[in-house]
């Protein structure tokens, strides 16, 4: 049973954050937002990718007159490497950020489950997820979980509140101010408390659904 002062504090975070009034909106909003920084960021990337090419042309046209005192293969090389070595690390680093805002949830998961160094059996297995379950998760990259089982992941991978919120955003969820649920499972997340047990016993004591 979840000590009674931890209950108490919920509750008080629950007091804090709830509002029974207000509607889970906020998807659309926020799916929006991500869309237009996918936007922004391949408008960035092809513009770098436009101003790459203009360096490798321009390091091609080399004077013809002076051919005789260059290598001129050796110094187009050299030009190339030059002109790319400080544009490439920008652009690994926004194609790996493109790909990480372009993952379905199922993608994401099994990402986040390789680099805890998880394996499958544990990461289902603390979220109280059965074996078939994640089986159809793993085998369908477009994979649409219903938010228990997403909230459950983001508990057995011990992710931050804003992983979290990533996690929920490729699956078309949004954490709630209206759900209670989602208000409890984001204080023992911020509070980097992962006890599924002592989580459920919490949720049950507030009258709310249970990891099963």
């Amino acid at each position: 049973m979840a000590d009674r002062k931890l209950i108490e504090e919920v509750g008080k975070y629950i007091d804090r954050y709830y509002e029974p009034a207000r509607d889970d909106i906020k998807i659309d909003k926020e799916m929006l937002s991500v869309f237009e920084k996918i936007t922004r960021l391949r408008e960035k990337r092809a513009e770098e990718r436009n101003q790459q090419e203009n360096i490798v042309r321009e390091s091609c046209e080399i004077d013809e007159s002076a051919a005789e005192q260059f290598d001129i293969s050796t110094m187009q090389k050299t030009k190339i490497t030059h002109g790319m070595s400080s544009a490439m690390p920008m652009n690994r680093n926004i194609d790996d950020l493109m790909n990480q805002l372009e993952e379905t949830f199922s993608q994401r998961l099994l990402r986040m489950i390789d680099e805890r160094g998880m394996t499958d059996s544990e990461a289902y297995t603390k979220a109280h997820v059965d074996r078939r379950h994640f089986s159809k998760i793993r085998k369908d990259i477009h994979y649409a979980p219903n938010k228990k089982t997403v909230l459950a992941f983001t508990i057995a991978l011990e992710l931050s509140l804003d992983e979290a919120k990533d996690l929920l955003r490729s699956a078309g969820f949004a954490l709630s101010r209206s759900s209670k649920t989602d208000i409890i499972v984001a204080y023992f997340l911020q509070h980097k408390i992962y006890d599924m047990f002592e989580i459920n016993d919490v949720l049950y004591a507030y009258g709310q659904p249970i990891f099963e």
